[in-house]
């Protein structure tokens, strides 16, 4: 993996750390929710986006940016579904107490499905990386549409994405 790439991983996980370690007071349940988050995220591989995919499979969500909190609610729980019960509440607990601001090098969006929360993922860039961008937590409901729904999500972060990144990864 190219520097910069891992560099920006390290970057976007610490972003999302800082929002337990740098609080007054976190929650024994929230600091257990980043420790299962940073596990996961050991576990990962970025790759680089060589081509974008059809935006025709986009059509299935209607997209939001989370740019307020009862956003962030939906797009914790979305993403807190990967998980088993108690590890899934940690992870709501953890991914709610992410605080966006205009400067934030992350933008988190969350997609609906029929009218309901259904797949997230994230944006992330940095300034320190300013010619890499990372797709990354993308992921579904676990519904029988799962694959198709997070395949909408990454499609619809790669083209919003591309428009401003030399170069694109995934992880």
């Amino acid at each position: 993996m190219q520097p910069q790439v891992t560099q920006l991983i390290t970057l976007k996980n610490a972003w999302m750390a800082s929002h337990i370690l740098d609080a007054e007071f976190p929650t024994p349940l929230s600091q257990q929710g980043l420790a299962i988050y940073e596990a996961a995220q050991a576990e990962r591989n970025a790759t680089q986006i060589q081509d974008a995919p059809s935006l025709a499979q986009t059509e299935l969500l209607s997209f939001y940016p989370v740019d307020c909190h009862p956003l962030t609610i939906r797009y914790a729980m979305v993403s807190a579904s990967q998980w088993a019960d108690q590890e899934s509440e940690a992870m709501v607990e953890f991914l709610t107490q992410i605080m966006l601001d205009d400067d934030s090098p992350a933008r988190l969006y969350v997609g609906f499905y029929q009218g309901k929360p259904a797949a997230c993922g994230m944006i992330f860039s940095h300034p320190d990386c300013p010619d890499v961008t990372l797709i990354s937590d993308v992921c579904a409901f676990p519904l029988t549409n799962q694959d198709a729904l997070a395949s909408a999500m990454t499609a619809w972060l790669i083209a919003q994405a591309s428009e401003q990144a030399e170069q694109l990864c995934i992880c």
